[in-house]
């Protein structure tokens, strides 16, 4: 095999390998553009509060599955937190998933967490103060991720705020929201499956979760929107990086040629 045969070969392999990528790119987008909303629409999403997996007896859960409140008088350790999951995890077949509360008692300490925790998780303890669970406590404004030491990370909240928590999954994010704006993100590094949480631990502290049922205060629809153009960008960069490394083979090769004669 002469040089120039062995440098079309590498070309064309090189040529194969980033034209597929970037196919295979397109084909994910295209159907995550024409399927996600089938796919959304076809997978269970939460409804209502978890009734049956609550321990302790710290909360009350309403009639309606939606509202839940505090009613212990003892909060003096980390282990008579009131916790409650949703019916059914977050879906994964979608751009986006979300869920708000509203804030409707702070009670005597506003020690209300929302976040997001696994299967098996421990209901005594705040979202995020445990491994694979995240959470956003309205205290102290601290994002904790995976054990009981928060980190600063937005304004805190009480009575009156609505507060959201979702899962992006074309980022592989997870982020928080304060009536209505984006408090800010950090990165899910969780692969089971994690279910929308919310945690109490003071009395008389109340709040009503929204699972979509009711438009949120947070414009979703917007910042899905915007994500969908920063998957379009990303893209268009990559297919423009691919005409550059074929303009590139394509001189290597015509140098070759002109070298071997």
């Amino acid at each position: 095999m002469d040089g120039l045969q062995l440098t079309k070969m590498v070309n064309n392999h090189q040529d194969g390998i980033g034209s597929y990528f970037l196919q295979l790119w397109k084909q994910n987008s295209r159907a995550s553009t024409e399927m996600v909303t089938e796919a959304a629409e076809e997978e269970a999403a939460p409804t209502e509060l978890n009734t049956i997996n609550i321990y302790g007896g710290f909360l009350n859960v309403f009639p309606d599955k939606l509202s839940v409140q505090y009613n212990c008088m003892h909060f003096n350790t980390h282990n008579d937190v009131g916790v409650v999951q949703a019916n059914l995890p977050a879906p994964v077949k979608r751009l986006l998933y979300y869920f708000e509360i509203y804030v409707k008692n702070a009670g005597a300490k506003g020690r209300i967490g929302i976040g997001f925790t696994p299967e098996g998780f421990k209901m005594y303890r705040q979202p995020g103060w445990e491994a694979n669970s995240y959470g956003y406590h309205g205290d102290d404004g601290n994002l904790f991720r995976g054990h009981g030491m928060g980190e600063p990370f937005g304004p805190t909240y009480t009575a009156g705020d609505t507060v959201g928590g979702g899962i992006n999954y074309a980022s592989q994010e997870i982020f928080f929201t304060k009536n209505g704006a984006v408090v800010g993100t950090t990165r899910k590094d969780v692969k089971v499956p994690l279910f929308p949480t919310i945690g109490l631990h003071s009395q008389n502290e109340e709040v009503r979760v929204n699972f979509g049922k009711e438009p949120f205060v947070f414009d979703l629809k917007a910042f899905e929107a915007r994500e969908r153009v920063k998957q379009q960008i990303t893209i268009e960069k990559m297919s423009l990086l691919q005409n550059v490394i074929s303009g590139r083979h394509s001189g290597l090769r015509t140098d070759a040629r002109e070298k071997l004669g």
